[in-house]
């Protein structure tokens, strides 16, 4: 692990910035950005992000969830309970939401408690919407992060 490329996610300057491309050339910029905890069979204490863009009169989730314990990395993206998970849901039709798993992909984070701040960029697989494939996905998040009562325990 590259402690030069985590410190650069570590600057000072707060962007406040969470933006992704999406499948249909369109870009994900998140509104509200919170922090939840939680816990799986695999990782057991985890974090979950859940940046969500409510532009449009509709709602999209990026949700992006690590152990409790790696609070900085340059890491993997997988689809199974290790490591980074990173889902896309999209409810403009409400009578069809999506929800989108990333398979493999690249994510460099550093999540800093005291500032509650989260600062990276990930490049992802993530599943089209109808099921033909993949999409790469890339984004870079530098956010301050909302709690999520009462869920949030340090």
């Amino acid at each position: 692990m590259s402690n030069t490329a985590l410190n650069a996610c570590a600057s000072s300057t707060l962007e406040e910035t969470f933006s992704a491309n999406l499948e249909d050339g369109t870009n994900f910029v998140a509104t509200l950005t919170e922090l939840r905890s939680s816990s799986t069979p695999g990782r057991g204490d985890i974090w979950v992000v859940i940046a969500t863009d409510r532009r449009n009169d509709s709602a999209k989730t990026f949700t992006i969830s690590f152990a409790k314990d790696i609070v900085s990395s340059i890491g993997k993206i997988t689809d199974g309970d290790n490591e980074v998970s990173l889902f896309y849901n999209n409810y403009a039709d409400i009578n069809n939401p999506t929800l989108q798993q990333a398979r493999a992909g690249t994510i460099q984070y550093t999540l800093d408690l005291n500032e509650m701040t989260l600062r990276g960029t990930f490049n992802a697989d993530i599943d089209k919407s109808d099921g033909s494939g993949q999409y790469l996905c890339t984004a870079h998040f530098d956010t301050k992060l909302s709690r999520s009562s009462p869920t949030l325990v340090r």
